[in-house]
């Protein structure tokens, strides 16, 4: 629905404090400083800039007790065709044990200009869609209408909330620059919170007070709300790029926990604040124990015993975890939590990832193997903070066993991820294992590479160059290329094509694709093409393999560099010296090694052929920001040497 902003707009924009060249903080209040806003001083290549983002926390009086209301305001201004792409909206909500959000009270509107006036579009709720992102968290999206360079548009909705255990986060940054954020945080003497910065020490504005509205009532006490407020002006984009785990580590925030609720009666709760304690509330009450040991005495169910005898403890782990993933499908929900019985996921052959790994505990301990839930954050989910102790915190369990006195990590979800290995999604610094007696973190870094070798050989490149290629991956790389190619010959063709060579159909073979317990090769013929000017042919002796792009971008940056494991790339050339021809350049020998990194080009000569051979390795699965210039040079080092081109001229 459109319409034209009324008379009294057209009087505002032409007033609006021109001189000052204020922004409005009202919604639905658009001025001129708004209108004639072409770009971000501050950041002039933004490709869209929050104008305002306003932000409230309160408690509202609920059948004798309160709901938190939160409400949020905002406003953003497009700048070009890039900045279209904030006009898609999402609002997380959560839902948990009997706690169900609501996300109410939705306004939104875009805003044209249009002479001396704005058009304005109004949301069409219709247009609204909830997605669920996983067990505990929905999405409402929507599309903000017309929108497009030079457009405004602002929404507004409010959550109710039974969620007191840890308030919204209020989060200041984002990927495009804030010209002004505030947050109010109005506070009621029966709950006491505790908040952590990120990002920030200090604030532009930061103050608290008490209301000077009339009293409240609960019951026979009489109080007023108690604010604070924190306002931060021109906060820049959040720059992220490659090796991140995610976003919301590292932006600019403000987060919110309990520590102390004081009851009307006079009695003072202490809130859980150890780790300690979480994990007994979770062997005590929590889904995450019962469904395991439920699948523990419905082991018969399951497994025949006779299948087992015999069998040594890591056969017998091997066994029945390959049963899970042979037997039951993941169906691709994230979660800490069963969805189901054990009866109705042996009826139904699918579930999510609780249901699946939680199953496997509970065999494993009837198979008579030790093994717990270990509960831990993925990698988009954000890192634990050790004194932050927060159940949602943790998406995710997986299985943390103990055949024969080795401790392995395993997650049934991944059909093509060894046993003893979990999915580089679930590569995030420690989890949590769920066993009574002391608290114990367990690392998920994994120390050993991942490696990709492509061996090359060329024939024939002064007439119609065609290569071998072998590709062959070890670990996290034979995991997704299993995933993504498997025996299917049209996708390697496809993919590993990409444009620069023809790739013969025919000629493409696959090895292991199914086999995850060793790597997955696969093999093809391509024909490419070998630059020839005048009497010179160029080739490169990688066919373009090796990366082109520096994948860090950023002057500076103060986030760790995470590769979530450690990395090495091989690549072997043997290139047949063409007759008639002699060499004219050739790449020069390199080395560089440290506890960091390490690459080696070298080069083998014959009167007949050539053999050059490029690898190279990222040690560590995880650096810090301080070393980030130093592993911009090595990208541009891989850059640099992995695309340098031999030069043959003619003989004679």
């Amino acid at each position: 629905m459109k319409k034209l902003i009324s008379a009294f707009l057209i009087l505002l924009v032409l007033s609006f404090r021109t001189g000052a060249q204020e922004l409005s903080k009202e919604f639905g209040m658009i001025g001129k400083p708004e209108a004639e806003l072409s770009s971000y001083p501050a950041d002039k290549s933004a490709s869209a800039v929050v104008l305002f983002d306003l932000g409230k926390t309160r408690f509202e009086d609920k059948d004798n007790g309160f709901d938190v209301i939160y409400e949020r305001s905002t406003r953003i201004k497009v700048f070009s065709d890039a900045g279209v792409k904030w006009a898609e909206v999402e609002i997380p909500y959560y839902q948990e044990g009997g706690i169900f959000e609501e996300v109410f009270d939705l306004e939104a509107y875009t805003y044209n200009p249009s002479g001396e006036t704005f058009d304005r579009t109004t949301l069409n709720p219709s247009t609204c869609h909830i997605e669920k992102l996983n067990e505990s968290w929905n999405l409402k999206k929507f599309a903000m209408p017309d929108v497009r360079p030079g457009s405004i548009f602002e929404y507004r909705y409010k959550i109710r909330s039974q969620y007191k255990f840890s308030l919204r986060d209020w989060i200041l940054q984002s990927k495009i620059p804030t010209i002004y954020s505030e947050f109010e945080l109005r506070m009621i003497p029966f709950y006491e919170y505790t908040w952590l910065y990120q990002g920030t020490a200090k604030f532009d504005i930061q103050k608290s007070y008490k209301d000077d509205a009339p009293m409240r009532h609960f019951g026979s006490i009489e109080y007023q709300d108690m604010i604070h407020k924190f306002v931060m002006k021109n906060i820049p984009a959040f720059n992220d790029e490659e090796f991140i785990t995610s976003m919301n580590d590292f932006i600019t925030k403000i987060e919110f926990q309990l520590v102390q609720i004081n009851n009307p009666n006079g009695n003072v709760e202490k809130v859980v604040v150890k780790w300690a304690d979480l994990v007994n509330e979770l062997l005590k009450y929590n889904e995450v124990t019962k469904f395991s040991k439920k699948c523990e005495k419905a082991y018969l169910k399951f497994l025949n015993p006779d299948s087992l005898a015999n069998r040594s403890a890591m056969k017998k782990f091997n066994y029945v975890v390959n049963y899970v993933k042979a037997n039951f499908n993941w169906n691709k929900i994230e979660s800490k939590y069963a969805s189901k019985s054990p009866s109705d996921l042996l009826k139904d052959k699918f579930g999510n990832s609780a249901d699946l790994n939680l199953l496997a505990v509970g065999l494993l301990n009837a198979a008579g193997i030790e093994a717990y839930p270990l509960i831990l954050s993925t990698r988009d989910n954000g890192r634990i903070k050790n004194n932050y102790p927060l159940m949602k915190a943790f998406n995710y369990v997986i299985i943390s066993a103990n055949p024969e006195g080795q401790n392995i990590l395993s997650d049934a979800t991944e059909v093509f991820c060894p046993n003893d290995m979990i999915p580089s999604r679930c590569i995030n610094e420690k989890g949590l294992l769920i066993k009574e007696g002391p608290v114990q973190w367990v690392p998920l870094q994994q120390s050993l590479p991942s490696e990709i070798e492509k061996v090359i050989s060329m024939d024939s490149i002064e007439r119609q160059p065609v290569a071998k290629v072998s590709v062959t991956a070890s670990k996290y790389d034979a995991i997704r290329y299993r995933n993504e190619y498997g025996n299917n010959k049209n996708k390697i063709v496809e993919n590993e094509g990409r444009n620069k060579y023809k790739i013969e159909k025919s000629s493409v073979v696959t090895v292991n694709a199914f086999a995850r317990e060793v790597p997955f090769k696969f093999e093809y013929r391509a024909g490419f093409n070998a630059e020839a000017i005048e009497n010179k042919i160029y080739v490169s002796p990688f066919l373009e393999e090796v990366l082109t792009d520096n994948p860090l971008k950023l002057n500076n940056r103060t986030y760790p560099i995470d590769f979530a494991y450690p990395v090495t790339r091989t690549f072997v050339s043997t290139i047949a010296i063409p007759q008639g021809y002699k060499i004219d350049f050739l790449p020069k020998e390199e080395k560089i090694l440290n506890e960091m990194f390490e690459l080696n080009y070298k080069v083998l000569k014959s009167d007949k052929d050539l053999q050059l051979t490029f690898n190279y390795t990222f040690k560590k699965s995880v650096y810090p920001a301080t070393e980030y210039q130093n592993l911009k040079y090595y990208f541009n080092e891989i850059i640099k040497k992995g695309n340098e081109k031999i030069v043959f001229v003619k003989a004679g």
